[in-house]
């Protein structure tokens, strides 16, 4: 009795999983790879859907990450649930196509989607969280039945689920490496976030079509085909149909930014995702467009006779190159991380490039820490409203960038923030870790009122000096003659001057951001 029952059980083991499986081991084993490396590129892709709407910041990778790995628990379950009980190709073409279709339709629906949540005003944490869990879970479960189902057919027997399942998930993790590698090291500057989608979605129909045929479902392969040609005409359609936008000239995805040039009204923006980063007047390209970069002026009234300048963050340059045409005894040096943001300040926005203006395509930290000059001015531009470098806001960057400061030098750093209230925490923790490293701290708002204090979000200066001496509000603007009405007229200066804040800035509740505890998309959002 008990040897039957061994008996039984023993050749139960030795079954096969499901009839044919085992004589497609090559294409299980592609399946997982390709749909390993196709989860981990959108996933990639996916901060580029939401960063025109929500920026770049910490909640947005957060919100990607948590909702992928779910839907990976979620689909690892119920892919093994499926597997139990229809192991057939055919079952697992199907979990593959319709992951495809929807990826593939995706950015159809992603503009409007989170345009509507952006206006809804979630919150820096919800709204990039919902838009994630609308776009990116239900493709991701699918993605994640596939694995746990190939290990159904391609197991032999229970002594052999091991290796098995060993070997196809090592697959599908060095899938999920090339297709991490590929979109980010290649594909986002090469064919654009939409075209990235729409080719991630048709690969997996392809991938869905090779495992019907493997199946010897003609039809079904066939259907996964008419649903790529489908797709790829609503992709015709819709670039035919589609409205071209007035006055935009380039719009493009680099490695760091979604940028977009255009022009209105006589006058040309440079934007990254929602924010917009510089302004050109189209009849006269030297002047200062946007509000705070004639503020900046008030920085040589602290530095009158600087002789190099360095200005970490571009944009389109103007503040950079009026100093280059109204200063010609200064050097500038102006870094930005991005590449592309160099060659369109060059191309569109007329920053020249000589020896008086030098241009450095390398991320400001490293340019600080590897150059030897000193400098007499130094100007912080590097800072979005969402999207904020932590490393160039701690303690130890600002040392570092005091060891580059000429004597009588200047660090002026520009924020978006709020003077006070609840939105005011990130502001403060600027001020306070400057006053770390900075015996004497100026603050001057961009604001157009009189009040002491705007609630709403602005553009603050914060001019920071190894010299003790505060100024005061009537001293800074007696001094500002010394510009000599270069950059923006006395006059303007002399009204910006008047916006020195006088009142002190309390900080005790805010922390000093340090490379270990740097915070910021938190008290940004607090």
């Amino acid at each position: 009795m008990v040897k039957r029952s061994s008996h039984r059980h023993e050749h139960h083991e030795d079954k096969p999983a499901s009839r044919g499986a085992a004589a497609h081991p090559w294409l299980l084993h592609a399946v997982v790879f390709v749909c390993g490396a196709v989860l981990m590129g959108l996933e990639i892709v996916g901060s580029r859907i939401l960063a025109p709407y929500f920026g770049n910041s910490i909640f947005v990778w957060g919100s990607l990450i948590s909702v992928v790995l779910a839907a990976l628990s979620l689909g690892y379950w119920l892919g093994g649930i499926v597997a139990d009980r229809w192991p057939r190709m055919s079952v697992l073409g199907v979990l593959i196509a319709i992951p495809g279709i929807m990826i593939a339709l995706l950015p159809f629906a992603y503009p409007p989607l989170n345009q509507a949540i952006a206006v809804s005003n979630m919150g820096a944490r919800l709204g990039p969280l919902v838009s994630s869990l609308i776009l990116f879970l239900v493709p991701s479960v699918f993605l994640g039945t596939i694995s746990p189902f190939a290990v159904r057919l391609q197991a032999r027997a229970v002594t052999s689920v091991g290796t098995t399942a060993g070997g196809l998930y090592a697959v599908s993790t060095a899938g999920s490496i090339v297709g991490t590698l590929l979109t980010a090291f290649y594909l986002i500057v090469v064919i654009g976030v939409a075209n990235i989608v729409h080719g991630l979605g048709f690969t997996l129909l392809l991938t869905a079509a090779a495992v019907f045929l493997g199946g010897r479902r003609v039809g079904r392969a066939a259907a996964a085909l008419l649903c790529m040609g489908l797709v790829a005409l609503a992709m015709f359609w819709h670039a035919r149909t589609r409205a071209a936008e007035s006055g935009l000239l380039l719009e493009m995805d680099s490695f760091y930014n979604h940028i977009r040039v255009a022009e209105d009204s006589g006058t040309r923006y440079m934007d990254f995702d929602n924010l917009r980063q510089s302004a050109m007047l189209l009849e006269d390209p030297w002047e200062l467009r946007l509000r705070y970069t004639r503020f900046l002026a008030l920085a040589l009234a602290f530095q009158p006779e600087p002789k190099r300048v360095l200005i970490l963050g571009l944009g389109g340059g103007s503040f950079p190159k009026r100093l280059y045409r109204d200063f010609p005894q200064i050097v500038v040096d102006a870094v930005d991380i991005d590449p592309e943001v160099l060659a369109i300040a060059k191309r569109y926005f007329q920053v020249p490039e000589d020896s008086r203006l030098r241009l450095h395509p390398r991320d400001g930290r490293r340019f600080v820490q590897e150059t030897t000059e000193k400098y007499g001015l130094i100007f912080l531009d590097a800072y979005n409203s969402d999207t904020i470098p932590f490393h160039l806001t701690t303690r130890e960057f600002y040392r570092e960038l005091e060891a580059r400061l000429a004597p009588g030098g200047v660090v002026v750093s520009n924020i978006i923030g709020t003077l006070r209230g609840p939105q005011s925490a990130f502001f403060r923790a600027m001020y306070r870790t400057l006053a770390e490293t900075f015996p004497a701290v100026h603050v001057v708002p961009t604001y157009d009122g009189g009040g002491a204090f705007v609630l709403g979000e602005i553009n603050i200066l914060l001019f920071a000096m190894r010299d003790r001496t505060r100024l005061t509000r009537a001293e800074l603007m007696a001094r500002v003659g010394r510009v000599g009405g270069k950059l923006v007229p006395a006059s303007d200066l002399m009204e910006y001057a008047s916006h020195l804040l006088e009142l002190p800035i309390r900080v005790s509740d805010v922390p000093v951001l340090t490379d270990d505890y740097a915070p910021v998309e938190i008290l940004r959002a607090s």
